[in-house]
């Protein structure tokens, strides 16, 4: 892209009405912000409600901007929660979508997760792992180093998030991924039949699709490992993204049961995968910083008092899961 749109970026997205005023001018606010829910009319076509998810993500990841840099962890982590709702949107249209264009659209983004996932993997590992283990474990000493490194990388990692959403590169992703959904890029090669129906008829074959990729990564749950079990919480997360998105079509009471399910379900399966991602950390950490003794093994111990601790959940989320599959899917009459 000219480096003329980079200039321009710095200023304004897109001077359009259409566009939010978030998505415009460098004044970002310092707080973070959550997404806020779309109202949807039924009779809306796919197309246009696909324009306004679109938009709304990039609302949202621009509205943080200004927490993330002031190093608030919760801007990190709202960042990254638009940036995944946005491939998820595209994830539930894609049998609509041209392959290739929806594949650059959605990994558009894909160098900025990875450098806010870092961030937020060590946020977590320190406020959800280690935090709470050091106060339950005895301590040796490595606990104590473990915990200085952990906050070296930490502030390390925060800096390179910094340094991303200052960077060309960053306005570039925005500017592309705004103008792909501002110009319906999608048209060339897409089901453009399909795309123009209403809402309301697409919602139900959109959600079925989710559910069964779900159930598919869902099978021999009790037998899965960590790195399966972290393939159904993805398929999940697109679920409930894709739901979010359409629930305002369906009866607000059959949507806050299942929302509840599903977000229990998650949350299991996410701290799970918090251990996995820590092992990860913690290897890392033993490997590269060799003066500091004790690592590994304080990490070690810090993994394993909380493999203990979820291990008595295992039979509630096989129960968690098995409700939320057989339950009569809410978009259904």
């Amino acid at each position: 892209m000219p480096t003329a749109l980079h200039d321009a970026a710095s200023l304004c997205l897109e001077q359009r009405s259409k566009v939010k005023p978030a998505l415009v001018g460098a004044a970002l606010a310092a707080k973070p912000v959550h997404a806020e829910p779309l109202e949807l009319d039924p009779g809306l076509s796919g197309e246009a409600v696909l324009q306004r998810a679109g938009r709304a993500c990039l609302d949202h990841l621009r509205g943080n901007e200004g927490a993330a840099l002031s190093g608030d962890i919760e801007g990190i982590h709202q960042m990254r929660v638009a940036v995944r709702r946005l491939r998820a949107i595209l994830s539930a249209f894609a049998p609509l979508l041209p392959k290739e264009p929806r594949r650059r659209a959605s990994n558009e983004f894909r160098w900025f997760v990875d450098i806010l996932g870092k961030a937020r993997n060590l946020d977590v590992f320190d406020a959800s792992l280690l935090q709470p283990a050091r106060g339950a474990l005895s301590e040796t000493g490595g606990l104590e180093r473990l915990a200085m490194v952990t906050e070296n990388w930490r502030t390390a990692a925060h800096d390179t998030v910094v340094e991303a959403i200052g960077s060309a590169r960053y306005k570039t992703s925005v500017l592309a991924v705004l103008r792909w959904f501002e110009d319906c890029q999608w048209r060339a090669g897409g089901d453009l039949d399909n795309l123009q129906r209403p809402i309301g008829e697409l919602a139900p074959i959109l959600l079925d699709r989710c559910r069964r990729q779900v159930k598919k990564h869902g099978k021999h749950f009790a037998k899965q490992s960590a790195t399966q079990r972290h393939q159904l919480r993805i398929a999940l997360k697109k679920w409930r993204y894709a739901a979010e998105l359409l629930m305002s079509l369906y009866d607000p009471a059959k949507t806050e049961h299942f929302s509840e399910r599903l977000e229990r379900l998650q949350d299991g399966l996410g701290e799970i995968n918090d251990v996995r991602v820590g092992r990860h950390i913690v290897a890392t950490q033993a490997a590269l910083d060799t003066r500091a003794a004790g690592i590994g093994h304080a990490g070690n111990r810090v993994l394993a008092w909380h493999r203990r601790r979820l291990a008595k959940d295992e039979p509630q989320l096989r129960q968690d899961l098995y409700h939320l599959l057989k339950a009569k899917p809410f978009w259904t009459s």
